[in-house]
Order: C-alpha cells, then structure tokens, then sequence
C-alpha cells in the first residue's frame, strides 16, 4: 500500500506539466522575477514603505502588531529618507540575506499576486513552483527562512539553487561540464566569488561588501572633501553618471552637478564632482572585492586553473556594470577575459 507522500508524489509528476514555474532572486538591491516562457516580469528594487509598527506594553498589548503595507519597489524608493514620521521604508534583504521576516513575506507576496494576474495557459489553482537563488555561503536557518517566506507567499514549492550556478546558466554556459566556471556576483549587500563545475560550488566565499557600500563611499567622500550631505539615492546616481574606476589613454573624465546641504552652514549648496574623485571614493571598498577574488583564486585546484586561464572571469550582479571595474579585476590578478553577463 502506497504511503500518502508517495500518493502525493505521483500526483505531482503525473500534473508537473501543468504547474506554472518561475525563478526569483531575491537581492539586496533588487527583487528579479523571471516567468517560463515569458522571461523577465518583475524587476524592482527591494523595498517596502509601510506604516511604523506601534510600541505596544502592558497587559493591553495586542499578540501582534501588523504594519500596514503602503508602497513597494520604485515608489518605495522615491520615498527612502523622504518619509513622514508615521511611514518607514525598510530593506527586508541585507548582505543577501532575510533580515526581516514579516517585510520580506508581505514584499513577496505583493509581487507573485502581480505575477498571477498575468494570462497564462498554466490553471491558477495549482500553486507555482519557485526556483529561487541563494548565496552559497547560507546557513540551512537561513534555507529554511528562504523556503518559509515563499511558501506563506504562495508557493508550492521551492527550490534553491546558488545564485552563481543560476547566473552561469542565464548567460548560457554549460555549468554541467567539468571545466571550471568562475562568477564574481556583486549584489546590492554583499559580493560572492565561486569557483562552479560539474554543476556544483567547488570552492566560494564572500563578503559583506556590495553596491550599496560603494554608495555608502562616495556618500562620505562627498561629505569628508565638500563638507556637504546628500542621500544615499544622490549617492547611487553618482556611482551611475560618473563612477568610472579606470580611464582610458585620452579618455575625457565626466562630471556631475550634485545638490546637498551644507554641513557648516544648514543652507543648499552645489559642487562639481568628477569621475577621478568617484574612483578615489570607491578605491578602498574595490579592494575588498579584488582581494576575495584572490583568495579564491589561491583555493582553486590547478586543474581547474587552467580553465579559469582560458575561459576568464564572470562577472554578474547589479555592481558589475560599475565603468572599469572589469579592467581592474583583470590588471590585479593577471586573468584576460572578464566578462559581465547582465
């Protein structure tokens, strides 16, 4: 007599080409939603702008206390350090991981009941199944956070796979092959290297150091050299106007008109910045990365080095379309071919 999960299990295979299936990364920086057969659907940033919970004590203190959810993504991001008193917009994801449950469950939430809105030949009472992707330094606590967030979400099923092997497999390489795959993935909160074959991590690291960081750079370098505030938004339109890591022989550098306010004085105030004073800002935080490159590097097989001469360095993640950072990674470790595949 078949157990009821073996009943379960057949039934699923029998109607598995019924059931609607998508992938999600679920970023620092930004949550991606990729459909079958549609491609991309969802890309925003990953942020949520909800009423402030209230600070209950006493015996009157309700069990819970649901913030209510007010904006999501772009909008949320027009009103990061631009919120009234009673809203806040908060970061459910940091340095690749769920910092904050109850957002990234609501955040979730929002955008797979966008994603079932959408016509499809696939019956919407069966619950999807997600492939979602994770750094692969996680802990199994942090899985199973994962894994929670998507099936309150909706979810029928889920399944994880290293956000290095997904990125391989996005830009078409054959992940499966026992020649060696190395991807530089520069996220919004953290930045991981993997050394990828035989469809699996051989050896991987990775540091709490992302786009966000680089922001957070040029933010005080504007505040130490100008003596003038900005945010952190001000900050990421720098990084993508002018931030340039290294100029080409006769390259002219861009600048930038930035608007803040004046530490000394409270008043508005303008300055003239250059791509030159955005690459001394972003120095010490690319060092970082450079030096986990090498590390990993140091770890990899010499079998696998040889492949890593030949085929070069993949680099992906929002942080990888940063001017220059391609040329620098391969001045320092001597590897030609660094590719960015987003």
């Amino acid at each position: 007599m078949l157990s009821f999960g073996k009943i379960k299990s057949k039934i699923y295979n029998l109607t598995r080409e019924f059931y609607w299936e998508f992938g999600v990364d679920l970023g620092s920086s930004n949550i991606v939603i990729y459909l079958k057969e549609r491609g991309l659907v969802v890309d925003e940033p990953s942020l949520i702008a909800r009423q402030k919970k209230k600070r209950w004590t006493g015996l009157s203190a309700p069990k819970t206390s649901l913030a209510v959810p007010m904006a999501f993504g772009a909008k949320a991001k027009e009103m990061l350090n631009r919120e009234p008193k009673h809203l806040e917009v908060v970061a459910p994801i940091k340095n690749g991981i769920i910092s904050d449950l109850g957002a990234a469950e609501t955040m979730v939430s929002h955008y797979l009941k966008i994603v079932n809105e959408i016509p499809s030949k696939y019956p919407k009472f069966l619950k999807p199944k997600v492939l979602a992707g994770v750094p692969c330094s996680i802990t199994e606590v942090q899985k199973r956070a994962v894994r929670s967030v998507f099936l309150t979400a909706g979810a029928g099923e889920v399944i994880l796979v290293e956000e290095a092997i997904l990125a391989a497999v996005g830009a078409g390489l054959p992940v499966g092959s026992s020649a060696g795959l190395m991807v530089v993935d520069i996220g919004g909160g953290k930045t991981e290297v993997t050394l990828v074959s035989l469809g699996g991590v051989v050896v991987g690291g990775g540091i709490k150091t992302g786009g966000d960081d680089l922001d957070l750079a040029i933010l005080n370098f504007i505040k130490m050299k100008y003596g003038l505030l900005i945010g952190t938004n001000t900050a990421e339109n720098i990084k993508i106007e002018v931030g340039s890591l290294s100029l080409k022989s006769g390259e002219p550098q861009k600048t930038m008109i930035v608007r803040g306010r004046d530490l000394a004085t409270g008043l508005p105030k303008t300055v003239k910045v250059s791509g030159g004073e955005i690459s001394e800002a972003l120095g010490l935080e690319v060092s970082k990365i450079v030096r986990l490159v090498k590390d990993i590097l140091d770890q990899t097989p010499p079998e696998l080095m040889e492949d890593v001469l030949k085929r070069g360095i993949i680099l992906s993640g929002a942080g990888a379309s940063l001017r220059g950072i391609d040329r620098v990674i391969e001045e320092e470790t001597k590897i030609e071919g660094i590719g960015d595949i987003d």
